[in-house]
């Protein structure tokens, strides 16, 4: 009899610790990775706001600002962290501020020729049509030989669809055209 209740109770043991493996453990990383990832989105508003508004201030009354804020968020969602955490949790934010800042100022400063050089681009003008009409220019990656230089007698090549050539026009047309277009068709890698 008394192996019969030492074998209920280790059942019983065995279930509950089931249970709260399977139903309590799982959700504790869910909840801290949630509370981690909202003080991080937290982060990077108030050091953007930190940035805007506190001009005069130095980095370290910015950063003092932002742990600030950010433990006023913490304590209101019932989030237990320590200063050090919300000090590395708003670095992060400012590191990553930083990363997006210095990408869109390297994309800012490639001179257009750089890009051009890249992806040639050719836009085919489409024909004349009347003023009430859609003018359409077609920018392609699928570009002739020769096709973005201008000629000897200050003309450049003109193309039909298939990127043949038939004929040329004076400069001064093709820029008027190209100020008259009122719609853009993008093709990738020719047709």
């Amino acid at each position: 009899m008394n192996d019969i209740v030492i074998l209920a109770i280790q059942l019983g043991i065995t279930i509950a610790a089931f249970i709260i493996g399977k139903y309590v453990f799982p959700n504790v990383p869910k909840s801290v990775t949630e509370k981690l990832n909202t003080l991080s989105a937290w982060a990077a508003q108030f050091v953007v706001w930190a940035k805007q508004f506190m001009q005069s201030q130095s980095g370290e009354e910015k950063m003092a600002a932002v742990v600030q804020k950010l433990k006023e968020i913490a304590d209101e969602a019932g989030l237990e962290v320590t200063e050090d955490q919300l000090r590395a949790i708003a670095q992060s934010a400012y590191n990553a501020m930083k990363a997006g800042e210095k990408e869109a100022d390297i994309a800012m400063a490639q001179p257009l020729e750089a890009v051009q050089a890249a992806a040639p681009t050719v836009n085919i003008y489409t024909g004349v049509q009347s003023s009430t009409e859609d003018v359409t220019a077609v920018a392609t990656d699928n570009v002739p030989e020769g096709a973005l230089e201008t000629n000897e007698d200050g003309t450049i090549n003109a193309y039909n669809e298939d990127g043949e050539k038939v004929g040329t026009i004076p400069i001064d047309e093709a820029e008027t055209a190209m100020q008259n277009v009122t719609k853009i068709v993008i093709e990738q890698g020719g047709k």
